[in-house]
């Protein structure tokens, strides 16, 4: 009875791992303004610029932030610390200004409010009326 519990433990265990290692589909390239046609959980590539907002909202350790191209712009929500890894937003200070907006890129280096950035993501459409990107990846374009 022993034997046949560890090969369904082993098999549960190699099940989840399969699961947790499915790749991620191709992104489909897309502008900003064209993010809130899309339906939830769309999978895409987009290229822009990220700016803190005049109040910024925190939760659970991600942030919504300003991300804007070609004359539109939508929320972004990323992951954030006080100590950021790859993909990350640098915590603001409380009394932060649009100068303090840092984060670090899937290749480890920094960027600012002034660096156009290629963001891989899902687009998330909480209710008929309002969507944003909850940003997985950021590299230069």
């Amino acid at each position: 009875m022993k034997p046949i519990l560890i090969l369904l433990s082993l098999l549960g265990v190699t099940a989840v791992f399969l699961t947790a290692c499915e790749e991620q589909p191709d992104p489909i390239p897309a502008t900003v303004a064209e993010l809130c046609t899309l339906e939830s959980n769309t999978w895409v590539l987009v290229e822009g610029q990220f700016s803190l907002p005049t109040f910024l909202t925190c939760q659970e350790g991600k942030c919504r932030l300003n991300f804007g191209g070609g004359g539109s712009g939508i929320l972004a929500e990323m992951r954030t610390s006080d100590n950021p890894r790859a993909n990350m937003l640098q915590m603001p200070p409380d009394q932060f200004t649009d100068d303090d907006l840092s984060f670090v890129l899937d290749d480890e280096s920094l960027a600012d409010r002034n660096t156009v950035v290629a963001v891989m993501g899902r687009v998330k459409r909480p209710s008929e009326t309002s969507c944003y990107l909850d940003v997985s990846s950021v590299r230069l374009p």
